[in-house]
């Protein structure tokens, strides 16, 4: 039994609230796992990163030839060179603001602006619900 919260463990809590707000709950159960998940990976396990850049594979090549022309510059002591050389592969990228937990787990990477945006408006919805079905609530007990 939990007592804070609105997710499905949440029975106390749900059990105060109006049927028709407690169905519209469990349509978000899934919604509420993942966040759970998200959370305590964040919390607990592992910072989140998002890398700055992802090659496609179209462009792999190319990346890989601006390396090794990198490190041809590099042992040539010519930095100036290799300053610009990792100025254009660095062109070769594009922002993907994948997020994912784990390589090792089996989850989807999420784009991360994307699904923020999903999360917030979900959390709108929530709030202007709960509101409305607190005007008309029974107190916990």
């Amino acid at each position: 039994m939990k007592w804070i919260g609105l997710g499905p463990k949440n029975d106390v809590v749900r059990g105060s609230l109006s049927k028709e707000f407690r169905d519209y709950l469990t349509t978000l159960d899934k919604w509420f796992e993942y966040l759970e998940d998200f959370r305590h990976a964040l919390a607990h396990r592992i910072p989140l990163y998002i890398p700055p850049y992802v090659v496609p594979e179209s462009d792999e090549a190319k990346y890989q030839d601006f390396e090794s022309r990198k490190a041809a510059a590099y042992e040539r002591k010519d930095f100036a060179q290799y300053d610009y050389l990792s100025a254009k592969q660095d062109q070769s990228g594009m922002l993907r603001p994948w997020i994912l937990h784990s390589f090792s787990e089996t989850d989807a990477p999420a784009l991360f602006h994307f699904q923020m945006l999903a999360d917030f408006n979900t959390i709108i919805e929530l709030g202007e619900r709960t509101l409305r079905d607190l005007d008309g609530s029974k107190p916990l007990g």
